[in-house]
């Protein structure tokens, strides 16, 4: 999940590796680093915490220096501090690198290495790549790589300069994300292009198993034959100010706010004017999708979420046996078992999460067909999909998701109605309805943005409160789990979602004046009695109540302490309406708690290891 940016060419390095990490800082901010190669000298600068630490270590120095690589670090092997900051250095310091992903064996490389006389600074996997590298170098650089690699079992994206051949940066890619940026000055190696857009929009993707070098005018790709890689060059499509805060004090506030804006970006092209929905990258394979009995989204974290909602869509709208299962737990699954006719839809923003590929190779190796819904155009998990649907909701950078989270439910309805129409079901009234709100929804989130200031007051009665429990049923059960997670993210909030049907089976024991409950609770809620019997539950024993309910509920005020009012809308997206608002409310409360929103403890945007 740690960040990386190298660039060789004709300007100077420095300021161009740190504009680059401010880039990525939302991968990973426990440390960072830099090691570049001036006047024939490596230099490396390293600090602990975020990256303004490190730019205030290093201050004006340039070191004149035209060639480096720079890392922001979100630890996994070693606590965070500046000894274990990357980049590492080898025995003699001739060589240094920077690493995102592990080595899983790296404790046997370790030992081995120490026995050969190598000696170690810091407590992290990463060096062992280093020492590895000068054991292995005998005048071919790419030579030492490849071999040292070849030791290695585990995970890497990674980027490499050496003293002595200060003319290119070598790098290499085994499951985690690396592309090149093709520049008129120069060349960039990154973990994301979001490093160089500023410079370039040409992009080269490196795939897994592949090597190469940067130089200043050039580069070369290799596979795992050593054999020349003939580079597909992309053109990236979103602009600069799509990656900047503009008017908003935060990315996680800017990103809230875009969302009628990406929503809509998501429909465009795909929901007709009559209700037909049509998915061009799934055209091809419309016999496949009309024959299916059985749908099963794969996702982590909130796309898990939007996926539990995908789940209800599909059964209810498609009529389709449907499943959501967590990625972690079926790529750890020993004998999973599906039946023929299923499909597979891999659900993520990045398209890198590490436990997300592991449980497609698992369903893959099956024989299962696996369609990709994806944010992030030609990444890994678009790639390895059969086909798919991307999202649409454009670059995300605070570390809490929510634009693509929204994005996820409306493409999951667009979806589940696209397969009721392969399927050729009938067109009753409610389809009609469902289609005409959908079409209407960022109007009606819109809507919901313009009463954030009285949203906003809400948290600033409830920001002092260390739990919080989250209550939905039906569609609005993950809008209650994400509302949680949202909390617990970017509040620290001991925040949980439940099931409200479940409450009586063991949260109520929770309840009381100190332990304050967020209950989902739209009127067009086919769940709705049953979730103000819920409410009443917990008044009973003194717990304090906030509603999101429906404009026009004329009783639900006399049941709670406080409400959150969203327009009515199709109960198949009413979470949408039902999230915005949680979404600010734990923006709002992780600002009053003092807490960075975009950067939570402990956290990264993209989970790209196990």
């Amino acid at each position: 999940m740690c960040g990386i940016v190298g660039y060789i060419g004709t300007q100077l390095v420095v300021p161009r590796l740190l504009n680059g990490l401010k880039h990525v800082e939302y991968r990973g901010y426990d440390s960072a680093g830099l090691a570049v190669i001036g006047a024939g000298e490596l230099h490396v600068v390293k600090q602990a915490g975020k990256i303004a630490n490190l730019v205030a270590a290093i201050g004006s120095q340039t070191f004149d220096a035209t060639r480096g690589i720079a890392h922001t670090r979100w630890a996994t092997h070693g606590e965070s501090n500046e000894l274990n900051a990357h980049p590492h250095t080898d025995t003699g310091s001739t060589l240094a690198i920077v690493h995102n992903g592990i080595i899983e064996n790296y404790d046997v490389l370790k030992r081995f290495l120490l026995q050969q006389g190598h000696s170690f600074r810091s407590a992290t996997d990463t060096e062992v790549l280093a020492h590895l590298i000068e054991a292995c170098l005998d005048g071919d650089p790419v030579a030492a790589v490849r071999s040292a690699l070849q030791q290695v079992k585990g995970t890497y994206g990674l980027a490499v300069i050496l003293r002595n051949f200060p003319e290119k940066i070598l790098f290499a890619r085994n499951g985690s994300p690396l592309c090149l940026g093709i520049g008129a000055d120069g060349m960039f190696v990154a973990s994301d292009p979001q490093c160089f857009r500023e410079y370039t929009d040409q992009l080269v993707p490196v795939h897994d198993g592949q090597l190469g070098w940067v130089s200043a005018d050039g580069y070369e790709i290799l596979d795992a034959e050593n054999v020349p890689v003939v580079p597909v060059v992309e053109t990236i499509t979103w602009q600069l100010g799509e990656i900047e805060k503009g008017v908003y004090p935060h990315f996680t506030l800017k990103e809230i706010f875009e969302q009628p804006a990406s929503m809509q970006n998501a429909m465009r092209g795909r929901l007709e004017d009559d209700g037909t929905v049509k998915f061009g990258g799934l055209e091809a394979h419309t016999t496949l999708l009309r024959n299916l009995e059985s749908v099963d989204c794969v996702a982590a974290g909130t796309s898990l979420h939007s996926g539990m909602f995908g789940k209800v869509a599909l059964q209810e709208i498609a009529e389709i046996c449907a499943h959501a299962e967590n990625a972690s737990e079926l790529a750890n699954q020993k004998r999973p078992y599906y039946r023929d006719r299923t499909a597979i839809f891999a659900i993520s923003q990045s398209g890198t999460t590490s436990d997300l590929l592991h449980a497609m190779d698992v369903v893959q190796r099956l024989g299962l067909p696996c369609f990709g819904l994806v944010n992030v155009v030609g990444s890994e998990v678009a790639r390895r999909s059969l086909a798919g649907v991307y999202l649409h909701a454009g670059p995300e950078i605070g570390v809490a998701s929510t634009k693509a989270f929204t994005n996820q439910v409306v493409v999951l309805t667009l979806l589940s109605l696209y397969l009721r129409q392969l399927k050729g079901l009938p067109n009753p009234a409610w389809i009609d309805r469902l289609a005409a709100d959908l079409r209407r929804l960022p109007s009606l989130v819109q809507q919901v943005l313009d009463r954030a200031p009285a949203i906003q007051s809400i948290a600033e009665k409830y920001a002092g409160y260390p739990n919080f429990l989250f209550l939905g049923r039906g569609v609005n059960y993950p809008t209650a789990l994400e509302g949680a997670l949202k909390l617990k993210e970017v509040a620290y909030v001991n925040a949980i979602g439940y099931s409200a049907g479940e409450m009586k089976h063991g949260p109520i024991a929770l309840i009381d004046g100190g332990f304050p409950t967020m209950v989902i609770a739209p009127s067009q809620d086919d769940h709705y009695a049953d979730v103000i019997g819920n409410i009443h539950e917990i008044r009973a024993r003194r717990g304090r109540v906030v509603a999101i309910a429906t404009d026009g509920d004329t009783s639900i005020a006399n049941h709670v302490q406080d409400v959150i009012w969203i327009p009515p809308v199709d109960y198949y997206l009413s979470p949408v309406l039902s999230v915005v608002p949680l979404q600010l409310f734990a923006y709002y409360v992780s600002v009053l708690r003092g807490n960075d929103p975009d950067q939570p403890r402990n956290l990264a945007k993209s989970v790209t290891v196990k």
